[in-house]
C-alpha cells in the first residue's frame, strides 16, 4: 500500500526496525526508566520480563501517575471528603503518601507489537489506528525491534525530513495519506486490461467483492458508533459516579443480599460496579493487584470503601477488588465484592 516506488511495499518490519531495543523491567524504579529513556533520547520504552516478552510499555505521557503535584491533590481531595466528621482509613493515609515508583505501576498495557514479518503497510496502519509513536517487533514472542513513526516517515515520505522536528500523528498521518494517493496514481496510469464480455443478467466477481466491501464497511460505522456511543454513555457515568455517594438505603439493599448469598452457600456478594475509569490509573492498581489499590478510588467506590472500613470491617466483613471484564484489552468494568467467608 506504502510501494510508492516499487521497493517499499515488499519490506516487512524486520527491514525497517531498529534493533536491538532497550527496555526495563516491571520492577525497575520509575526513576530509573525516566533516565534510561533521556539517556537514549527517546520517549517510551518496552517493559519486558526476563525472557524478553512484553509486558507493557512505559512512556513520557505515563509519568503523570507518579507526579507529585497529582498525589499531593489526591490527598486534599481525600481530606475534603472525609471533612464531614468520618474517621480516615489509616491504610488510605499510608497509601496516598507512597509514590508510584515501580514501572509495573505506571506502565500501560498491552504495549502494541508486531511479528518480524509484518508489512511497513500493515505497521503503519497499526501505528495511524491506535494513534501511538512506536510499534514493537516479536520474533517468536520476543521483543528484538521497534519501529518508530519516524522510520516509516524516512521510508515514504523523505521530504518530510523526521530529524529536523517531532513526528506529530498529523504529519504521519498526512505523509501516509500522500503516498497512497501516489500509489493510486500510478497504478491508474497503467493501461487497463481488456474488459472481459459478460453475458446477460450476469456478474463479475468484482461487483460481488464491492458488495461484500460495502457491507464491511456498513458493519464497521456500525460497530463504531456503538463503541463512540458506548464511550461517551461511561463518560457521562463517572462524571455522575464522582461526586455520588453509597447511601444508606443501598447499604440495607446490600446486606439483605448477602443474607440471601448466604443462604445458597455462597461466601460473598458484589457490593459495587463501576467503570475503572473511575479509579485515577485507570484500573491498573486493581487489576495488578496491588496493595495499594484502595488509594486509587475515587467518588462513589471510594465512599464505600471508607463506610465498609468504619462499619463493616469491625463486624468481620472483607473486600475484594477486580477487574471484571477488558474491552479491546483494557480494564472495563471494576468490582468490589463483600466477602465472609474463604
Amino acid at each position: 500500500m506504502l510501494d510508492i516506488v516499487g521497493s517499499s511495499g515488499e519490506k516487512r518490519a524486520r527491514d525497517v526496525m531498529t534493533s536491538p531495543v532497550s527496555g526495563v523491567g516491571p520492577d525497575e524504579s520509575a526513576r530509573a526508566a525516566a533516565e534510561t529513556m533521556l539517556r537514549l533520547g527517546v520517549s517510551g520504552l518496552p517493559v519486558l520480563d526476563p525472557q524478553g516478552r512484553p509486558l507493557g510499555v512505559v512512556s513520557e505521557g505515563d509519568f503523570r501517575f507518579a507526579d507529585s503535584a497529582m498525589h499531593k491533590k489526591l490527598r486534599e481531595d481525600w481530606v475534603n471528603l472525609l471533612a464531614g466528621g468520618q474517621d480516615m482509613a489509616a491504610n488510605y493515609l499510608d497509601a496516598l503518601e507512597r509514590e508510584a515508583d515501580k514501572v509495573r505501576q505506571i506502565m500501560a498495557k498491552p504495549a502494541l507489537c508486531v511479528d518480524e514479518d509484518a508489512s511497513v503497510a500493515d505497521v503503519a496502519d497499526l501505528m495511524s489506528a491506535h494513534r501511538v509513536k512506536r510499534i514493537f517487533v516479536l520474533r517468536d514472542g520476543i521483543v528484538v525491534g521497534v519501529v518508530t513513526r519516524a522510520d516509516l516517515l524516512r521510508l515514504f515520505a523523505p521530504e518530510e525530513r523526521p530529524q529536523a522536528r517531532p513526528v506529530t500523528p498529523e504529519v504521519f498521518d498526512a505523509a501516509r495519506q500522500r503516498a497512497q494517493a501516489r500509489l493510486k496514481k500510478l497504478k491508474a496510469e497503467k493501461a487497463p486490461p481488456p474488459e472481459p464480455e459478460i453475458p446477460a443478467g450476469g456478474v463479475t466477481a468484482a461487483e460481488l467483492k464491492a458488495m461484500v466491501g460495502e457491507f464491511e464497511r456498513a458493519k464497521a460505522q456500525v460497530q463504531h458508533d456503538a463503541i463512540r456511543q458506548a464511550h461517551e454513555k461511561r463518560g457521562e457515568l463517572v462524571k455522575e459516579l464522582l461526586t455520588a455517594r453509597y447511601d444508606d438505603k443501598e447499604m440495607a439493599q446490600l446486606m439483605m443480599l448477602a443474607r440471601e448469598a448466604a443462604r445458597r452457600g455462597e461466601t460473598g456478594v458484589v457490593a459495587l460496579t463501576f467503570p475503572a475509569a473511575l479509579c485515577d490509573d485507570g484500573g491498573r492498581a486493581i487489576n495488578l493487584p496491588d496493595r495499594d489499590w484502595p488509594a486509587s478510588l475515587r467518588g462513589k467506590a471510594a465512599d464505600f470503601f471508607l463506610r465498609w472500613d468504619k462499619e463493616l470491617r469491625p463486624l468481620g466483613f472483607a473486600l475484594s477488588a477486580r477487574i471484571a471484564n477488558f474491552p479491546d484489552g483494557f480494564p472495563g468494568d471494576a468490582e468490589l465484592t463483600l466477602v465472609w467467608g474463604s
